[in-house]
This record gives structure tokens, sequence and C-alpha cells, in this order.
């Protein structure tokens, strides 16, 4: 299929009836530092809403119908392409799959309504402005000399587009959809990854639930058999406990292998009693019908608890630590005078740049210092951090994922020392307090996250090869310098 490429001015596209004019977002009214916002409603639309081609309402703001049916403009729909023009700028998105008739933009964001769809494809339209040539346009023409990037809709109205004929356009946009989708199903399994490695912290080191099974076990899963000196609190998170494990769909199988486990020990340990005064270490696998991912895992845990002055109710053996106690917290340095090169460069707001040097190779968990300070990273190998974000060294083995976790789950924003900026200092982190269980239970999670890891670094490989054919493939495509039938998706990239 060839392409008959002509380039046009959006105005002349207005002109020609294929475009509506450009209309950016709400320039009155709701304010996005405002406190109207709303639980729910109409999604209240900023560049940081726009990620990877789509419309993000998990995290956005909210506005009442009948506060978006009070300002001027502003007002998007489906099959809107958008397109960030200030501070942030280039972000793009096509309008879909929203709840709501309509959604209201901030003054950060223009919307482009295709008019003639004989004439132009909105999918392709959107693809047009993520293309690198459209992206270096855009970023010349909206920092004019200035540090403070911006371009209104008048200098908007004079950018060059290119279009191929329609049938074209249609084969483009299908292409890259293509791509698209392999991305999307790429984010979406680390995503879910991400939140199984998360609940997992939160059952282990949050909840006890190994703990509170090892328990259960001991007593056959029989409430009224623990011991009633059992205080009420930690009886009723038994309860709920027994009531989750009740939920699961193959509960005899788990009960039952956890109470042989939980009768292995004590037979064990009585027999160690009869004989010495040394402990001895029990041998969970001993007994074959202990399933092996309970004895894998539950055997790790205790099943008593005790009180700590300053933790309250713990796994007994477990220990109140610092953060000084396992992580040596640095500065990061300068990255200037670095010249480019292979080794990754992190700021407070994440990947900064790759430089020629690296400050520190090895497990890191890396802690913002100015900015974001909620932006917790993990890192595994050779980079530099720039001075608005700390690194951190383990003092103890296998300690960087549980601290990763840990640090994650903290309110970053209720610890602010800063006035202008948010802040955090060493002082502040040193001190943080928290629940340090046993050897054992810690390298059995750092193998177990480890494979969660394993399979999100392979996604996000998958994602970064996915993201460099795209992008290359993306500009030839629209040129007509690679002819379309000859173009398809490279299955054994993500497989």
């Amino acid at each position: 299929m060839g392409s008959s490429l002509k380039t046009y001015t959006v105005e002349e596209l207005v002109n020609l009836g294929a475009l509506e004019k450009p209309l950016d977002g709400n320039h009155g009214g709701i304010h996005p530092k405002s406190s109207e916002f709303v639980a729910e409603g109409i999604p209240f639309i900023m560049a940081s809403d726009m990620k990877n081609g789509k419309i993000d309402t998990r995290n956005c703001k909210f506005i009442s119908e009948d506060q978006a049916r009070g300002l001027r403009k502003g007002f998007a729909k489906e099959g809107d392409v958008l397109l960030s023009h200030k501070a942030t700028i280039g972000r793009t998105a096509i309008v879909d799959n929203i709840d709501t008739a309509f959604i209201v933009l901030t003054p950060q964001v223009t919307y482009y309504r295709v008019k003639n769809l004989g004439v132009i494809n909105p999918k392709y339209l959107k693809y047009y402005f993520d293309s690198v040539q459209f992206q270096s346009l855009f970023e010349q023409w909206a920092g004019g000399g200035s540090t403070r990037l911006y371009l209104g809709i008048t200098g908007q109205m004079k950018l060059p587009i290119e279009l191929p004929d329609i049938e074209t356009q249609n084969s483009i946009a299908s292409i890259i959809s293509d791509y698209d989708l392999k991305l999307l199903l790429n984010r979406q399994t680390n995503q879910t990854l991400e939140q199984m490695a998360q609940a997992l912290f939160k059952s282990w080191f949050v909840d006890f639930d190994p703990v509170f099974d090892n328990l259960l076990a001991s007593v056959d899963f029989k409430l009224e058999n623990l011991e009633t000196s059992l205080p009420d609190e930690l009886k009723q998170k038994a309860q709920r406990r027994l009531a989750a494990l009740d939920s699961l769909e193959n509960v005899a199988q788990c009960k039952a292998s956890l109470i042989a486990l939980a009768h292995e020990l004590q037979a064990q340990t009585q027999a160690a009693e009869q004989v010495s005064e040394t402990p001895v270490k029990p041998n969970f696998n001993a007994n074959p019908k202990i399933l092996a991912q309970h004895a894998n895992t539950h055997a790790h845990f205790t099943n008593e608890f005790e009180h700590s002055e300053q933790l309250g109710w713990i796994p007994k053996g477990w220990k109140q630590k610092y953060l000084s106690d396992l992580l040596e917290v640095k500065y990061g340095k300068d990255h200037k005078k670095l010249d480019d090169g292979k080794y990754p460069v992190y700021g407070s707001g994440g990947l900064m740049r790759s430089a020629e040097s690296f400050l520190y190779d090895g497990e890191s968990v890396l802690i913002p210092r100015k900015g974001t300070l909620s932006n917790i990273m993990h890192i595994n190998g050779s980079f530099w951090t720039v001075d608005t974000m700390f690194y951190t060294i383990p003092k103890v083995p296998k300690v960087a994922k549980f601290m990763f976790y840990h640090l994650k789950a903290l309110d970053f924003a209720a610890m602010n020392v800063g006035s202008a900026v948010p802040s955090m200092t060493t002082k502040v982190l040193n001190s943080l307090e928290l629940l340090f269980p046993s050897v054992e239970v810690l390298y059995k999670f750092d193998r177990v996250i480890e494979d969660y890891f394993n399979k999100i670094d392979f996604n996000k490989l998958n994602i970064n090869q996915l993201e460099s054919l795209r992008n290359t493939l993306l500009p030839k495509l629209i040129s007509g310098e690679l002819q379309i039938p000859n173009v398809a998706i490279d299955e054994e990239v993500v497989d």
C-alpha cells in the first residue's frame, strides 16, 4: 500500500472541516488545587492523569456534575485526542472507556476533536502526536527560549500535521494499536505482580497471618480451645483470620496440612525436652502428610505472641529495630559533570538519564530527600542518585526487599520537614522504628519476593523492547518509508 503524504497546519484542517478548533481546559471556576473536589463524579483531568496513551481515572480529582455544568469550556468526550501543552508537555491520550458522558480538562491540556472521519483517523492523530519528530518540534515551539514550557492554542493552530490517505492512516493506527495492546498487557501484569508482592508483605509482617495460622492449627482450628489467658485483641484477630481461611476453596486441605505441621512441631519439641535441655530444630519435612508449600512457609513462623511496650502484640522472638540498624543512608551527588553512558541516574521523580559512572553497585532502597517523598524505589545493580534522592547500603543480608516494602507502606507526607519543598532528613529516617522478623522469615520472604521481581524485570525488558520498536516504526510508517503489508508485531519479543 502506498502513501500519499500531505502536510497541513492545524488551522488548515479546521478550515477544511476535518477538525474542530482545538480548545484547552477550564480557565475559571475549579482550580487544580481547589478544596471543592468530591469523592466521585466528573473526572477533572490533569496532564498527570494521562498515562500510556490513556486517561487514568484511578487517582484523578472529581467534581460534581453541577460544578461541571457551570464551567465555560474544557469538556472532552469519547474519541477526543488530548495533548498536554503546559509545564509537562507532549503527553497524549485518546478518550475512551470512561464511565461519564464527558470529562473536564485543566488548562494544561488541549483536546482535538475530529469532525470528518473520512479525512482523519483520531487514533492516527494521537500516534502522530507521539512521533519523535512531532514531540521534538512541539518542545522547541513550547520552549521559545524560556525555561517555562508552554504552547497555547494560537501557537498550536500553526503546528504541522502530516496526513497520508485515510486507508494508510487506518492501517498505521491498527499496527501501532497492536503494539500498544502488548504494552498494556505487560504493564497490567506488572501491576498485578506488584500488588501481589505488597499483599504478601502485609500478610506476613502487618497482619501476621502465618503466625495466626500456626496458632489456630495448634488448637485444631477450634476457637474455644484457645487459651483463656490470650488477650481479647488477639482472639478477635484469630477469629477474623479463621473466617478468611474458611473462605478459601481448598480450606480442608489447607487446615489439614497446618494441623499436621503443628502436631509435628509439638511432638518433636516434647521429644527434645525429654532427652536434652538443648532445643532441637524440628524437621517439618519428616511427615509426608505435610504439604510442601505449608512446610516451606509456616515452618519459619512461630505460633505465639508476646507484648512489646513500643509495638504492642508481636510474634514471639521478633525484635524492635531502628532503620539505622538495617540500612546506612547515603546522600546522592551532582550528576551534571558526568557524560552520557549506560548507568541510570535517579532523582526523587524517578529515572533522569544514563551516565558514564555509577555511585553504588548492589541492592539498595532509594528514598527521596526532596520532592515526591513517597517515590520509594528498589534497585539492584550499578546506579547514580542525585542530591534529591538518598540511596542506602544494607547492613543486614537479605534486608533490602523487606525494607523496600516497609518504607512503601509509610506515610512520608506526614513526616515532611520542609516548608516550601517537601523534604526528608537522615535524622528522621534513622530514627524510624520497625518490627524486624526472625532471620528465617526474612530469608524466606526474600526468596519468595525474588520470583516476583524476576518476572517484573522480564516484563520491563519486553516493554522497553516493544517501545523501542514502536518508536522506530512509527515515523517510518507515517513517511511511507516502510510498506505496511510487510509490518507486523514480532510475537517473540513478548513471549
